[in-house]
């Protein structure tokens, strides 16, 4: 959003906000639209992401050990996979709650459709649910109706001292923040190797 409103920034106050709604108006428009205009079950998003694990998961031996339950090897590692428990032992599974490269080969194997293994905020339900609502314009200021009590209320600015210098333009990001993503990358990539 910061990067959205930075056009917006120098405008007066009430600007800026109709410059936010227009902008929310067109996402949640658009976004609807190709919610609609999908023929998937779940999020075009999701099916890019399934789509590029498919080819790697061809590659895999899948050993199924019951209805649900497979042993699953890829380059002489065992992975076990649960998908009535939607668990791997990669944890990559658990980790997106999506199907990872080894849930997918055990659910080709089996037949069975990808997307009842996604997590419901995946679903393309979950997706249009997600944009029903239309943000409608606010209109001209002579067509609002304000109950009276309203009009009768005054209300003052805050008390607000400017500070000193320059008003700052970007947003400065402290030494430790870059550490604790730094942090969570390497902790990342070693849940995934």
């Amino acid at each position: 959003m910061n990067s959205v409103l930075l056009e917006a920034r120098e405008l007066p106050i009430l600007r800026m906000i109709d410059f936010i709604q227009v902008k929310l108006q067109s996402w949640f428009y658009e976004r609807r639209n190709e919610a609609e205009g999908t023929f998937y079950d779940i999020s075009c998003w999701v099916e890019e992401e399934l789509k590029k694990k498919i080819d790697l998961a061809f590659t895999l031996n899948v050993f199924p050990v019951d209805s649900w339950r497979s042993r699953v090897e890829e380059e002489g590692i065992t992975f076990l996979e649960d998908l009535n428990k939607r668990t791997c032992d990669c944890f990559q599974f658990q980790f997106d709650e999506l199907p990872c490269i080894h849930a997918i080969a055990a659910i080709k194997k089996r037949n069975i459709k990808k997307s009842n293994f996604c997590l419901h905020w995946y679903l393309k339900e979950s997706w249009l649910k997600t944009y029903e609502r239309q943000i409608h314009p606010v209109g001209h200021t002579d067509s609002w109706i304000v109950p009276e009590s309203v009009k009768s209320q005054i209300v003052k600015p805050q008390d607000f001292k400017v500070p000193p210098g320059r008003r700052q333009k970007k947003r400065h990001i402290p030494a430790t923040e870059s550490s604790k993503i730094t942090f969570k990358m390497w902790l990342l990539q070693k849940n995934w190797s």
